[in-house]
């Protein structure tokens, strides 16, 4: 599992919509990072593949309790939560 430190927002960015582009969301063609996601069409399904594919990836999984929608608004606001997550992670004896 890669650190928090070995992940930029922008790399994180990057994944959170590669891996929403891919298919998660009905307007996927259409999806920036500044878009919000709720407006593509991200619903409980989407956000529980996500999370699956986000634990995949980095080994990091979201607790319940930051899945908000200021955290699943926009792929940055999700890779900020991802970073922070692990950065807590890290920061765990």
């Amino acid at each position: 599992m890669k650190r928090a430190s070995d992940w930029t927002i922008v790399q994180l960015t990057t994944m959170m919509h590669e891996i929403l582009a891919q298919g998660l969301l009905p307007m996927a063609e259409q999806l920036t990072v500044e878009a919000n996601l709720f407006d593509a069409g991200l619903d409980s399904m989407a956000v529980a593949q996500l999370l699956l594919e986000i634990e995949a990836r980095t080994g990091i999984w979201l607790e319940e309790a930051l899945l908000t929608p200021d955290n699943l608004s926009t792929c940055k606001a999700l890779a900020r939560c991802v970073h922070g997550a692990m950065a807590s992670e890290d920061a765990r004896p």
